[in-house]
């Protein structure tokens, strides 16, 4: 896996400081290998630390003049799918936040209540209903939303921005994979349920014919719903399925302020666009064992 973010800047940046979301994280289905990050112009200081929500956190500060800023995260990633177990199939009234033990509930009282940028919604709220009829098996109810968001919402980039609020994308109806996330997340919690917002990668495919381009596959966002004696489960509203062997998990927040792959401020630089570069390829362990 490899991401590259690269600003040009108009002007002279005086002082440049950023935190990044940028490392995948370590749970039972995705193993982390390898990961580092370059930063040019080197940075003065810089750390890792760990947030709230246990993601990792690259923080940097450049103090020199420099009219660009590149960051590139490189990592080598297992992924193993966790099978679901019988929890899955028992009824979604069961895996709501008021259902749960109170350590539980500590744990997990980030993910159930409004975040900035998911309030909870009475449009969602009867939009997720549709799904999560009475009785019905949380992980069918869970599938049969993303899909209907898959179908109802028109996937397009432009369509809207980094701070498009969910009511105006409930309007539109057409976005990106952030505001399908984001209508997933408030659907799922205005029913009393906890859901994260999740940001990672997914693995893309060229035509028929064609090979890949390099940096043509995509930072993308997702939503995880949490199953008492399973754990989260993650599902693709933007592309219809389940979170599988495709998908790179990077962070798990409430929402997209809190996982965003880079933020930060500059001085004296101007306005500037990031141009953002993905690359996802499958390697074996055989690759892998000799040094890929």
């Amino acid at each position: 896996m490899r991401h590259e973010t690269l600003y040009r800047y108009p002007g002279l940046a005086s002082l440049a400081y950023n935190k990044a979301w940028l490392a995948p994280l370590v749970r039972l289905e995705q193993q982390v290998l390898e990961h580092r990050v370059r930063i040019d112009p080197k940075p003065r200081f810089q750390h890792v630390q760990t947030d709230s929500f246990g993601n990792r956190v690259h923080y940097f500060e450049v103090h020199k003049p420099h009219q660009q800023l590149k960051v590139t995260s490189e990592a080598v990633v297992g992924r193993s799918p966790k099978p679901f177990n019988p929890s899955c199939e028992k009824p979604w009234e069961q895996m709501t936040y008021k259902s749960l033990q109170g350590r539980q509930q500590m744990e997990l009282c980030s993910f159930a209540y409004p975040s900035p940028m998911v309030p909870f919604h009475d449009e969602a709220r009867d939009y997720a209903l549709s799904s999560f009829t009475p009785g019905r098996p949380v992980a069918e109810a869970l599938l049969d939303f993303a899909g209907r968001i898959h179908k109802d919402f028109k996937y397009e980039s432009g369509a809207t921005q980094v701070d498009t609020t969910l009511g105006e994308f409930l309007e539109i109806r057409k976005g990106v994979c952030q505001d399908f996330a984001h209508l997933a997340v408030s659907g799922l919690r205005s029913l009393g349920l906890v859901a994260a917002y999740v940001s990672g990668y997914v693995m893309t495919y060229p035509p028929k014919g064609e090979e890949k381009r390099q940096g043509s596959d995509a930072s993308h966002a997702w939503v995880a719903l949490h199953v008492p004696d399973y754990g989260w489960m993650h599902v693709d509203p933007t592309n219809n399925m389940w979170v599988q062997d495709e998908h790179v998990i990077v962070a798990v927040g409430r929402d997209y302020s809190d996982v965003p792959p880079l933020k930060g401020v500059c001085y004296g630089a101007g306005q500037q666009q990031p141009e953002v570069a993905v690359t996802l390829e499958r390697i074996s362990r055989e690759e892998l064992s000799y040094g890929h």
